[in-house]
């Protein structure tokens, strides 16, 4: 099986190759010639040891993508000269308070900064992308198994619409989702959800790009059925497909649809919400094209030929953040929310509170205003976090005393009996 739809896509960079870029970005460059090398542990950013720590070993790469997208403004945010909100994510503290930045442990072992912004950006910010499909594939593979476990079926439809090369993406999106709006309006439509026992559908939004073919949006939509009659649900699903690619100015391909029953198997769909698995596999499909985080993580690593490319990338992403402002990722119909309200009521959590979630198993180390604001100037957040996984406080110390702005650093034990670098 191969998995699809991660944010990354097919890259395929392979953990030494991207210890080394992010070694030569911050311990060869210019700014730091003089500096005296690492004494331990230069590899920054880790080896895969088991599939369930690439995340943190990409932890870097993630960063440094959140850095590149944080220069990228909208229209609507310069006309208003106000900064984007993902410019705080990551750095800022949160609120008015002087307290120390906490680095803890999750109930996981995962280490993660408490007491910094996040800006809960899908669309815009890969750090909070990855936090955000994390829950949405937890939520729908509960909801999923939930319907599935009283007996009943669930239908998968890929939709798309006609794009040429240069469309722009507003004009492609634009047509994909007002004309699903209105089909569902129609006759055929209306009529068979009543005779088919049609509960509801979950909606996801995908967005692709690629040079032979521009823009690629496209609908991956669940019907949830309160029967297990496949052969009706094929039929129908089929003539959905049929009616859909001829309706309106949609003139597309029925090849380019797709429909079938959801198996007890869903892996293949829930494979869309898991950001990072697919890292480390393959190159870039190019039937599949590039997502725009994709584009991001090929500019953080430099993995573009020239100047032209790497600007051509960085549009691709930009593009894509101005047209996605207020569009949902996923979408679950009020129906559905009804049926299952008690698991609905548990488990879905607006973006903001998906990002700011979090819990505490066990406080590591503390880190002043003063001191946070340093490594936020040098950009040295995940660096820190992978620091302390590899070697604890002495790995910290040792990456922090390398750079100048940190010549002075100290650690005291405070009333608490934890340590905190001054």
């Amino acid at each position: 099986m191969v998995l699809k739809y991660s944010i990354l896509h097919n890259i395929n960079y392979g953990s030494e190759k991207l210890a080394q870029i992010f070694d030569n970005q911050y311990f060869r460059s210019e700014r730091y010639k003089l500096a005296k090398p690492l004494d331990n542990n230069t590899d920054l950013v880790g080896h895969i040891k088991h599939k369930s720590d690439i995340s943190s070993v990409y932890k870097t790469v993630l960063h440094r993508m959140r850095f590149i997208a944080k220069s990228n403004y909208t229209i609507k945010e310069t006309k208003e000269k106000r900064k984007p909100r993902i410019q705080f994510c990551g750095y800022a503290v949160n609120g008015n308070t002087n307290q120390p930045i906490k680095l803890c442990r999750n109930d996981k072992g995962g280490l993660f900064f408490n007491g910094i912004a996040n800006c809960g950006g899908y669309w815009r910010c890969p750090v909070c992308a990855l936090k955000i499909s994390e829950n949405k594939k937890e939520l729908l593979s509960g909801l999923i198994g939930a319907h599935q476990s009283k007996g009943f079926s669930i239908g998968f439809l890929t939709l798309t619409v006609r794009h040429g090369k240069f469309d722009t993406l507003k004009k492609s999106l634009d047509k994909l989702l007002d004309n699903w709006r209105l089909f569902q309006t129609q006759r055929f439509f209306k009529e068979q959800k009543k005779l088919l026992g049609f509960m509801g559908q979950v909606k996801t939004l995908e967005i692709t790009w690629s040079q032979e073919n521009g823009w690629h949006p496209h609908l991956h939509i669940l019907f949830f059925y309160n029967h297990s009659d496949l052969k009706k649900i094929e039929k129908f699903q089929k003539e959905l497909v049929k009616r859909w690619a001829s309706y309106r100015d949609n003139n597309a391909l029925i090849k380019g649809q797709n429909q079938k029953i959801l198996s007890n198997d869903i892996s293949d769909y829930i494979a869309k919400y898991d950001i990072t698995s697919e890292m480390t596999k393959g190159q870039i499909k190019s039937s599949k094209g590039l997502t725009p985080f994709t584009a991001l993580a090929k500019i953080a690593v430099g993995d573009y030929e020239d100047e032209f490319e790497k600007r051509r990338l960085y549009g691709v992403y930009s593009c894509y953040v101005e047209q996605t402002q207020g569009k949902h990722f996923v979408n679950i119909s009020n129906s559905l929310r009804q049926e299952y309200s008690e698991f609905m009521e548990e488990f879905d959590k607006t973006d903001e509170q998906i990002v700011n979630e979090v819990t505490i198993d066990e406080v590591l180390l503390k880190i002043s205003i003063a001191i946070w604001k340093k490594i936020c100037k040098n950009d040295l957040q995940p660096l820190v976090l992978n620091k302390y996984k590899e070697n604890g406080l002495e790995g910290v110390y040792n990456l922090l005393t390398f750079f100048r702005d940190f010549k002075d650093l100290e650690i005291e034990i405070d009333k608490e009996q934890f340590p905190v670098l001054i």
